[in-house]
């Protein structure tokens, strides 16, 4: 798992820098989802920071600097440079991504990333204000293309249905559909839809853990009774692709194909 944390107060103009690029990344892996990346906007939370970046394999983290360089100038530095050890008087406010790199291996031990690298990008106005320098937003749009240049690629995509049930991989569930644990089946366009659904009491069908591996399962016999199609139909392999437009996977041709196979009209 790569995560990705942006830091900054984004009411003080470039000090913000980190959260813009966190943003802007979430935004476009909406359109473009990558398997094993995690985002997040940690504002000034250094413990949010500990407690991210807990289970992954690699840690990216972006935040403003303040060293008299000029202005949009990026440093690239391995985490363990600028790690730091938190003093016992400190309080939560005092408590930075700094001495969240050290807390967190000390505490989760083999579970915190090893591999952490930081992008700085140097700050020109730390006033208040919402607004990026426009140096500074020109030096975030490069570190957001180089830091998309670490995520893994986007593999085929694939569901399996057998028994009138969606069969979905943990990779597939935590790429396009994290956090969720109910979904509806829609069809448009003779496409069937998967759109998660955020809150539990819009209900839906339970996305259920079938292993311990973390591998789904959507159990859907009155969606295909619904539609005439026999719950036996069985195939081991279907590609799906993530809509943006539709936030929702979408499995395309399958119910032609069921439909000419079983000889259902």
């Amino acid at each position: 798992m790569l995560c990705v944390i942006g830091c900054g107060n984004s009411t003080r103009s470039d000090d913000g820098v980190g959260v813009y690029v966190a943003q802007t990344l979430r935004a476009q892996l909406l359109k473009d989802p990558r398997p094993r990346v995690r985002v997040f906007d940690a504002g000034t939370g250094g413990m949010d920071v500990m407690f991210q970046a807990r289970g992954a394999s690699q840690l990216i983290i972006i935040d403003a600097s303040r060293s008299g360089s000029e202005p949009g100038a990026i440093f690239k530095v391995p985490g363990r440079e600028l790690e730091s050890e938190p003093d016992a008087a400190f309080s939560l406010h005092d408590f930075r991504w700094q001495h969240a790199l050290t807390a967190g291996r000390k505490i989760f031990g083999a579970e915190f990333p090893g591999d952490v690298t930081v992008f700085l990008i140097e700050a020109e106005n730390l006033g208040f204000g919402l607004e990026l320098s426009p140096s500074v937003v020109r030096s975030a749009d490069r570190v957001i293309e180089e830091v998309r240049n670490m995520l893994p690629a986007s593999a085929p995509a694939e569901v399996s249905i057998a028994r009138g049930n969606f069969y979905l991989s943990r990779e597939i569930c935590e790429t396009y559909l994290p956090g969720v644990s109910s979904v509806a089946l829609l069809v448009r366009d003779e496409e069937i839809m998967i759109v998660p659904l955020i809150q539990q009491s819009a209900g839906g069908l339970l996305l259920k853990q079938r292993n311990a591996r973390g591998d789904r399962v959507i159990h859907a016999q009155e969606f295909f009774r619904s539609r005439s199609l026999p719950e036996e139909f069985e195939v081991r392999s279907v590609p799906v692709r993530w809509s943006a437009e539709a936030a929702a996977l979408v499995v395309g041709g399958l119910l032609v194909d069921m439909r000419v196979r079983m000889g259902v009209p």
